[in-house]
């Protein structure tokens, strides 16, 4: 059983590696040329925009598209149900997007003050209100694709979007200036959802949901609020600690975050965002069985812990040419700040694994708590230990706040669902994050 698993996981794996390792170089491509023509101000413009829009965008778009994964995959092997859904879910996610742009097109004027400290951003403010929309469209699209097992025509869409918005993209940061941020955000948008469109299943057509079809999504809905507001806890925690170090310190500090965080975390989603795909929808499949949710889990810990682990040492013996190759020269004073964040990402493939049982089961208000106990701590930490110790204490603040959500999520999946881990995943944990965290000590030293 556990051969099967680690082969279905690693075809996954393999079937997204080359569509998001695209997609990956794709950005890279993107945030060298902002750090070249625009510098640090525009990386730290990157942040303050996408934080924004993620934020906003998670709170009203009600978790459609992770509740949403889970109601097509139990309905999957149901054609006629299947279609309802899909288009209940499409509905849904068209009245969140125009919501959510509403209220971001009202809430311009202040969100520019709340960043820049005067009103001159507001417009921009406004075209990432037709970036949200777009996104929440897009969201409908990918949890179907998703949720039926479509994952072929769910990494080529996310591949040629990225690509195509890459492309157009280029001549306005060349050319547009900070300006061309914004306009970047909302090509790329328009990009992905187009793609889905083209790569979307033709046997789903689209179709106005009838009054029956919306109140099919109820359930969905009810889980997938409780879920955007625990994601929204962590989005305006970010939001705000970004907010905070812009007017503390300045937009080249978010910068310099800002490159940290996508060398830390966005990179290594690569394969979190692989595994999470076929992982959960066979998690939400199974859970009524404590016995089977634990296998899969210790499975899937000890699997990432062996990809990560050489991973990790890799990066830190090269993590100097990395930020030179990805960036530039001026921000290798993040290097401190990745040596120790690195570490991560090996706290993160246990507590990854463990928290998609509290949402395959549907357990929305577990989920909201641990989430939004989490958003409180890590925005303390950020802001005390950056204030003792600079990049270098965010890096710490990181690795403390995963271990405290660790500990949380370990209370639920032991107490509360009486799940365990096998000896062999227990044995990996420490073996792997003992090696990781001498690794990452002795590239903090040197």
């Amino acid at each position: 059983m556990r051969h099967k698993l680690t082969t279905k996981v690693l075809k996954t794996i393999g079937l997204f590696s080359g569509a998001e390792s695209l997609k990956i170089i794709c950005s890279v491509v993107k945030m060298k040329l902002v750090a070249l023509w625009l510098g640090a101000t525009g990386v730290g413009l990157f942040g303050i925009f996408n934080s924004s829009l993620e934020t906003i965008s998670i709170l009203t778009g009600l978790g459609l598209r992770e509740s949403g994964v889970r109601a097509v995959a139990r309905n999957r092997d149901n054609a006629g149900m299947l279609k309802r859904m899909a288009a209940s879910l499409r509905g849904w996610c068209a009245m969140s997007g125009a919501i959510g742009a509403l209220i971001v097109c009202a809430l311009a004027p202040w969100l520019s003050l709340f960043f820049f400290k005067d009103y001159g951003y507001w417009w921009q403010f406004m075209i990432l209100a037709a970036a949200l929309l777009l996104n929440s469209l897009a969201n409908g699209e990918q949890a179907i694709l998703q949720g039926t097992d479509t994952l072929k025509s769910l990494a080529k869409a996310a591949a040629a979007g990225s690509l195509v918005g890459l492309a157009l993209s280029i001549p306005m940061f060349r050319y547009m200036g900070d300006e061309s941020v914004v306009f970047s955000i909302l090509v790329y948008s328009l990009s992905i959802l187009f793609f889905l469109y083209i790569f979307r299943r033709r046997d789903i057509a689209y179709k106005i949901p009838d009054r029956g079809e919306i109140k099919d999504g109820k359930p969905f809905v009810k889980l997938g609020g409780y879920m955007a507001v625990a994601s929204f806890a962590t989005s305006l925690a970010q939001m705000l600690f970004m907010s905070w170090l812009n007017r503390d310190a300045s937009t080249a500090e978010v910068g310099y975050f800002q490159a940290g965080n996508a060398l830390v975390f966005r990179y290594t989603s690569l394969i979190f965002g692989a595994v999470g795909l076929e992982f959960y929808p066979r998690m939400a499949a199974q859970n009524g069985s404590a016995h089977r949710m634990s296998v899969f889990v210790s499975h899937e810990i000890g699997l990432l812990l062996k990809i990560f682990t050489p991973l990790l040492v890799m990066f830190l013996i090269c993590r100097r040419w990395i930020v030179q190759l990805l960036y530039s020269s001026d921000f290798e004073v993040i290097l401190p700040f990745i040596s120790i964040a690195i570490f991560t990402v090996v706290l993160r493939s246990v507590s990854a694994c463990m928290a998609y049982c509290i949402i395959a089961k549907g357990d929305g208000k577990t989920y909201l708590l641990t989430e939004s106990l989490d958003a409180v701590f890590g925005l303390i930490l950020n802001i005390v230990l950056y204030r003792v110790w600079g990049l270098l204490g965010l890096g710490v603040a990181q690795v403390l706040w995963y271990a405290i959500y660790n500990l949380m999520i370990g209370s639920v999946y032991f107490g509360r669902y009486r799940m365990k881990l096998t000896d062999g995943a227990t044995k990996g944990i420490v073996f792997y994050s003992s090696v990781c965290a001498v690794a990452c000590l002795i590239a903090a030293l040197i």
